[in-house]
């Protein structure tokens, strides 16, 4: 067994670490069924369908510049659809469980009661469904070109598979990032599986894929300009 406890959680909403202003989460995955009884059957009977889910957000309301709160600005401004959110149950560490999920906001509320701090809530419907995956970059820092310890998946799958990158942090001269997932079959020789657009500042994408995934995952990073730093997470979820 491998109990977690809630408080390793990590959560990143589009280009924003935000797990220092949020003390709860659910995340729900759920799919259709269609109902296929027959006069023969003993009972009902069913066959699976369309795939989706939710994901809530709970925790306080933070003023400070760089928040939660102007993510939710610009989605009721219209600037921008919803979240790009990857939730980590038991952090960010490279090989970790995390939930990944673009989904579009319903419901951004704002609670306060005269005793207690401002608490906000955020409820949201992902686009088609919340992908189980692994994160192949921790979030933490880098200044240099270089690659992961790659993530073992035991055999290759022929489904294809998402990504994501979240850049929280970038600073230097003219600094610039291209971050990858590549896929190996032997964990000795690896290609390139997902390539995100140059980042150069703060930014968050997600990245689909068709066809065979290796056995092996990893990510590899590119970074350029005058004393660059980019602090970033990448996750993958096979279909």
């Amino acid at each position: 067994m491998a109990f977690v406890h809630s408080k390793n959680g990590r959560i990143l909403v589009n280009e924003k670490h935000v797990s220092a202003a949020l003390n709860s989460y659910t995340v729900t995955r759920e799919r259709n069924l269609s109902e296929v009884t027959a006069y023969s059957d003993d009972g009902q009977r069913f066959i699976p369908g369309l795939r989706s889910g939710s994901l809530s957000l709970g925790g306080l309301f933070d003023s400070g510049t760089g928040n939660l709160d102007e993510e939710m600005e610009s989605v009721f401004s219209g600037g921008d659809n919803g979240l790009l959110a990857t939730v980590y149950p038991n952090g960010a560490t490279v090989g970790a469980k995390g939930f990944l999920t673009t989904a579009d906001v319903s419901n951004y509320t704002i609670s306060s009661a005269v005793a207690d701090a401002v608490s906000v809530s955020i409820e949201s419907s992902p686009d088609e469904s919340i992908h189980s995956g692994v994160s192949l970059h921790d979030l933490s820092a880098e200044t240099a070109t270089g690659s992961g310890t790659a993530v073992d998946n035991g055999a290759s799958t022929s489904g294809g598979g998402v990504a994501h990158l979240h850049v929280t942090a970038a600073s230097g001269a003219s600094p610039s990032l291209t971050a990858k997932v590549q896929d190996s079959a032997d964990n000795v020789t690896f290609v390139d599986l997902i390539t995100f657009d140059a980042a150069t500042a703060a930014d968050s994408q997600s990245k689909t894929v068709t066809g065979t995934v290796d056995q092996y995952v990893r990510a590899d990073w590119t970074i350029s300009g005058t004393t660059p730093s980019f602090t970033f997470n990448v996750a993958f979820s096979r279909s």
